[in-house]
């Protein structure tokens, strides 16, 4: 999904950014007084807030597009029902619970190191071995946490080998950034401004669990470069498992987007440190 009214820049080339074009289209900002945690809260989410062309200093997402049919509630109501299921304030707190969690970044920490090795492993003849081994004892783990039917771990075991046998893992940040909270809390900020956009949470609620999302990600990340790559992570990941014939254009678009927050001046990213106190990084700057 192109972000709204986004409009494409030079080329410039940025480290760890291999795509050309980074859209340069200013942040929208509402300008009303916030504090800086609160712009923080938001910014870990800033990638969604980018896709809906919403103000970085806001809840819900906001302003109104004057060319589209449907409201922003509307779009929200329908965007939280077609891809989370979610209908309701009980449905939106028991997803961002679950997203706190760690919905997919257990996962790839658990799945990567386990392809790899079947992918590379050259000390054994047959490898296609060490895979079957990997998924009985993966397929023991998702009827032992409560997995059922194709939806099981050994499902996205297989899908990201393949992932590296085609080369799509190569678009991982590197280092390799091994650490995809960022993935999972991002979406928490997502669900939350769209529950408030459709008026099933209050504004102070939304913020509770924003500010809980922030914490988190203090606790797992430096910096917003060390963020974005643990984003990138968790995204290329889901979408591997999900769609392989449409992984690449997936993950180009979302490196893109990154770059962007990264560099972009009017970015909440370069407004604030994800660290109270703390320099703001751009990819090009030294950690």
């Amino acid at each position: 999904m192109q972000p709204a009214g986004s409009v494409r820049g030079g080329r410039p080339r940025v480290a760890g950014f291999p795509g050309p074009d980074i859209d340069t289209e200013p942040d929208l900002w509402c300008g009303a007084p916030i504090a800086d945690d609160r712009i923080r809260a938001l910014a870990v989410g800033a990638y969604y807030g980018r896709s809906w062309g919403a103000h970085c200093d806001g809840v819900a997402f906001l302003p109104e597009e004057d060319d589209s049919t449907s409201t922003r509630r509307e779009t929200a109501i329908e965007g939280l029902h077609e891809s989370w299921g979610v209908d309701n304030a009980e449905d939106a707190r028991d997803t961002i619970r679950r997203l706190l969690a760690g919905m997919h970044a257990p996962l790839f920490e658990l799945v990567h190191p386990l392809a790899v090795a079947a992918a590379t492993d050259t000390g054994r003849v047959d490898r296609t071995g060490v895979a079957d081994e990997h998924r009985e004892f993966l397929h023991t783990l998702s009827g032992f946490r409560g997995y059922r039917g194709p939806a099981g771990i050994d499902r996205d075991y297989d899908a990201w080998l393949q992932a590296i046998k085609l080369g799509i893992a190569d678009s991982l940040p590197t280092p390799l950034q091994t650490d995809a909270t960022a993935w999972d809390l991002a979406r928490l900020v997502f669900i939350a401004r769209a529950a408030r956009t459709a008026e099933y949470l209050t504004e102070d609620e939304a913020w509770e669990h924003m500010l809980t999302g922030l914490d988190r990600a203090r606790q797992h990340y430096r910096n917003w470069r060390q963020f974005g790559d643990g984003f990138l992570t968790g995204a290329i990941f889901w979408a591997a498992t999900q769609d392989l014939s449409a992984a690449k254009e997936q993950i180009a678009q979302r490196r893109r987007m990154i770059a962007g927050l990264h560099l972009r001046p009017s970015s909440p990213w370069r407004r604030v440190a994800l660290h109270s106190g703390a320099p703001v990084f751009s990819p090009a700057s030294p950690a």
